[in-house]
C-alpha cells in the first residue's frame, strides 16, 4: 500500500517502465527491500540516491525533492521544529514564530542584495568584429561576466593564406595603450587556442577591462621557414546586458525554439526542395560549407558532422524529444567532449566529458540549416 507521495511518484514511475522493484534495486545499485520501503513510506532515499533516480527516470530532481518534503517526516528538520512549538505556550510560540519570521525576512534581504550585487549588470554580450583587411572572415561573439570571459571569434580566415597541416600557428592577445604593447596572453603551438581555417577560440578572465584597445596577432611560419604576420583590432559592440530589465527578443532570436509538426512525407518534399539528396528510403543528406547532415526518417533525427586537422564532431538532435547528442572526439577517436542538451528547455541534461559549452553555436547552425526549412 503506498503511504507518501514521494513513494507513489516512484511506483508509478518504475511501474511505467514495467520494472520490478529489484529491477530498479539492480539498476541502482541497492537492495529491493529498500524500494518496497521507499514506495510504502517506511523510508526515504539520500540526496544524492534522489539525484540518480531522477536521471535513471529522467524526471526533474525538483519533481522528487517536492515530494519527498511534502511526506510527514518525523527526522525532519521542519518537522522537528514544529513539534518543539506545539510543547511551548501559546504566548511563547507566538514571539519565537514572530522572531524566526524577522530572521528569516532579513535573511531573504541580505541574500537578495548579496545575490542582485553580484549579478546585476555582471553579464555583457557583444559582437566581435578584426579592422584588418588581411582578415577575410570574422563574426565573433564575446561573453562578459563576472566569473569566466569567452572570446570566440567565429569562423577566421587570412584572405588568401590557406593554414596547411605543417605550419606553425601563434598568437598573441596584446593591449596597446599610448603605443606601448602589453601582451595579456600567448598561445604558441596551438597551445590554449584553437585556431585553423575556421574557428578561434580563446578564453581568458577579466577580458572586458582590456576591449578597448585589445588586439590579436597571429603569426604563420611554413615549413620552408617564411613567416607571416597578421595584426588586427579587436572592435566590439555590445549587444545586451542584464543591467536592463528586459529582454531584447532580437537578441537571441537565434536560440528560439522552432517545433517541428509535419507529417514524414511533408518532410521529405521540404527536404528534397531545399537541395537535400536520398542517400537511402530513409535517409537524406547534404553538404553545407564544411558540414554534412543526415536526416533519418525513421527515428526523426538530424546528424550534423564535422572534421578538421584535430577533431572530430558529431552531433545528432532529435525531432521528438528536444535533446541534442555531442560527442567530439581527437584522432585517436577518444572522446574530449560529450554532453547532452535540451533545446525546448535550454538546458544541459547531461554533461559527462568536457566543460560542455558550445551548445549555442551548433543549435544555431543546425536552426539556420535545417529546422527552418521544416516551419509551414
Amino acid at each position: 500500500m503506498i503511504e507518501s507521495k514521494f513513494g507513489s511518484i516512484i511506483s508509478s514511475l518504475r511501474k511505467e517502465m514495467n520494472l520490478t522493484q529489484k529491477d530498479l534495486a539492480d539498476k541502482l545499485g541497492i537492495s529491493d527491500k529498500a524500494v518496497s520501503r521507499w514506495e510504502t513510506g517506511k523510508s526515504y532515499p539520500t540526496l544524492e540516491m534522489i539525484y540518480q533516480i531522477s536521471k535513471f527516470f529522467n524526471v526533474p530532481f525538483n519533481d522528487l525533492m517536492t515530494a519527498r518534503v511534502s511526506d510527514n517526516d518525523e527526522n525532519d528538520i521542519v518537522a522537528g521544529i514544529v513539534k518543539e512549538f506545539n510543547k511551548m505556550s501559546k504566548k511563547t510560540t507566538r514571539i519565537l514564530k514572530v522572531i524566526l519570521i524577522i530572521l528569516l525576512a532579513f535573511l531573504l534581504v541580505v541574500t537578495g542584495a548579496l545575490i542582485f550585487s553580484n549579478t546585476y549588470n555582471k553579464f555583457h554580450v557583444y559582437k566581435v568584429h578584426i579592422e584588418n583587411s588581411d582578415f577575410n572572415s570574422i563574426k565573433g561573439t564575446y561573453i562578459d561576466t563576472n566569473i569566466k570571459d569567452t572570446l570566440n571569434l567565429g569562423s577566421v580566415r587570412i584572405r588568401n593564406r590557406e593554414i596547411e597541416e605543417d605550419d606553425t600557428v601563434s598568437a598573441d592577445l596584446f593591449y596597446l595603450k599610448d603605443s606601448k604593447e602589453s601582451i595579456l596572453q600567448s598561445y604558441t603551438n596551438l597551445d590554449n587556442i584553437y585556431f585553423s581555417n575556421y574557428i578561434s577560440y580563446i578564453k581568458i578572465d577579466n577580458l572586458g577591462d582590456y576591449i578597448d584597445n585589445l588586439y590579436l596577432r597571429i603569426k604563420i611560419i611554413n615549413n620552408n621557414g617564411e613567416e607571416k604576420i597578421y595584426v588586427g583590432k579587436l572592435e566590439f559592440v555590445e549587444e545586451f546586458s542584464n543591467s536592463k530589465l528586459y529582454n531584447n527578443d532580437e537578441i537571441y532570436e537565434n536560440d528560439e525554439y522552432v517545433p517541428i509538426d509535419l507529417t514524414d512525407e511533408e518532410i521529405k518534399n521540404k527536404l528534397l526542395e531545399n537541395g537535400f539528396s536520398t542517400a537511402t528510403p530513409t535517409m537524406f543528406s547534404k553538404t553545407i560549407n564544411e558540414y554534412k547532415y543526415l536526416f533519418f526518417i525513421e527515428s526523426n533525427q538530424v546528424e550534423l558532422l564535422y572534421e578538421d586537422n584535430i577533431l572530430k564532431y558529431d552531433y545528432i538532435y532529435n525531432l521528438e524529444t528536444n535533446i541534442l547528442d555531442v560527442s567530439i572526439k581527437d584522432k585517436t577517436n577518444t572522446e574530449i567532449e560529450g554532453y547532452q542538451y535540451n533545446y525546448e528547455q535550454d538546458k544541459i541534461i547531461d554533461c559527462h566529458v568536457g566543460k560542455c559549452n558550445n551548445y549555442r553555436n551548433i543549435m544555431n547552425l543546425i536552426k539556420k540549416n535545417f529546422l527552418n526549412l521544416l516551419t509551414k
